[in-house]
């Protein structure tokens, strides 16, 4: 029962949202680096580097995703934020487009 709520915060606090989002971005700009860098002529420790940065900033951007919510007035902290105060959250299916047209848009750059 306690996990489940755990989840279930973690899903109220928007979190899995910022994940997703964020794992997508990241994919693409190791996609993107992976390209760009053979063709300066970057040495293999950059995109190694880059991977690790990329890895670091998603447990920065999961914690601020937990501990700040985004209001209109800019991110506040999440307990000293009124529940009408939130920004009007996506749908699903408009979170579900969003990561569609973005591996979409992705995959395109590939060809």
């Amino acid at each position: 029962m306690l996990l489940g709520g755990f989840f279930a915060e973690l899903k109220g606090r928007n979190v899995y949202k910022v994940a997703i989002t964020y794992a997508v971005v990241a994919w693409l700009l190791i996609q993107g680096a992976s390209i760009l860098l053979p063709t300066f002529n970057a040495s293999a420790w950059m995109m190694k580097a880059f991977v690790v940065l990329l890895a670091l900033g998603f447990a920065l951007v999961a914690s601020i995703s937990w501990a700040f919510e985004a209001t209109p007035q800019g991110l506040r902290r999440t307990e000293n934020v009124p529940a009408d105060a939130f920004l009007p959250a996506w749908s699903r299916r408009k979170f579900a487009t969003f990561i569609v047209s973005v591996a979409l848009l992705e995959a395109r750059l590939r060809e």
